[in-house]
């Protein structure tokens, strides 16, 4: 009797070793089949990644190309802009003179006037003048495409029916980004995307912190 008890102990402890390498054999096949698919992702997914890259550097060698030793060069140029809307008119001239210390990186300052008006027949016409300057600097981090820094002073005045009725000191800090696209001679036309980090909406009723409407500047100007 003691035998055949110890005969079924021993086959149940087998069957249950048995089970339990079987469970462990499955849960490890379905580990590597897991593990295999993450693999194919992975493969696929940096098969991509190296054939974007690829495409994207034949595409910044075609559509970007090489940008000529700035180095010590001054620069002269600068931004001119107008618009007429409805019974609205703004004009903006800003010339700028820089000095590349690096053919990367160039430093200087522009000089800044904006002029708004608006016509009303019954009202009377208002007219804001604002006068200022901008030192900047920007870098240039590849092929043309640089980082872009200013800090500006303006000093703004407002008149209505020719007489001056306000008057302010503005600062606009901006930060962004742009791309230039040279010529032979150096000269070059550039695209710049600009945030007013000074800008925070409407303050007093109806009185801007800055002189303008909206945190995001565009601005296209040439230099040579």
């Amino acid at each position: 009797m003691r035998k055949i008890c110890r005969t079924f102990i021993t086959m149940v402890e087998k069957a249950k070793i048995n089970f339990y390498l079987i469970r462990a054999e499955k849960v490890f096949i379905v580990f590597l089949r897991k593990i295999s698919r993450i693999m194919k992702r992975f493969a696929v997914i940096a098969s991509l990644c190296l054939m974007l890259f690829g495409f994207a550097g034949k595409a910044s060698a075609q559509f970007l190309p090489d940008v000529p030793d700035m180095k010590g060069k001054m620069i002269y140029g600068g931004t001119f802009g107008g618009g007429l809307y409805g019974n609205r008119l703004s004009l903006s001239i800003a010339p700028q003179v820089g000095y590349r210390i690096f053919s990367p990186w160039e430093v200087g300052v522009r000089g800044v006037y904006d002029l708004t008006c608006y016509f009303d027949r019954h009202l009377g016409n208002t007219f804001g003048h604002y006068f200022g300057v901008a030192p900047y600097t920007n870098f240039q981090v590849y092929k043309g495409i640089f980082l872009h820094v200013e800090d500006e002073v303006m000093y703004g005045i407002s008149r209505w029916n020719h007489e001056t009725v306000s008057s302010k000191w503005y600062n606009s800090v901006f930060v962004g980004a742009g791309y230039r696209q040279y010529s032979y001679n150096g000269s070059f036309v550039y695209f710049l995307v600009l945030y007013n980090l000074s800008w925070g909406g409407i303050q007093d009723g109806d009185k801007w912190d800055t002189p303008y409407a909206s945190p995001i500047s565009l601005r296209v100007g040439y230099c040579f």
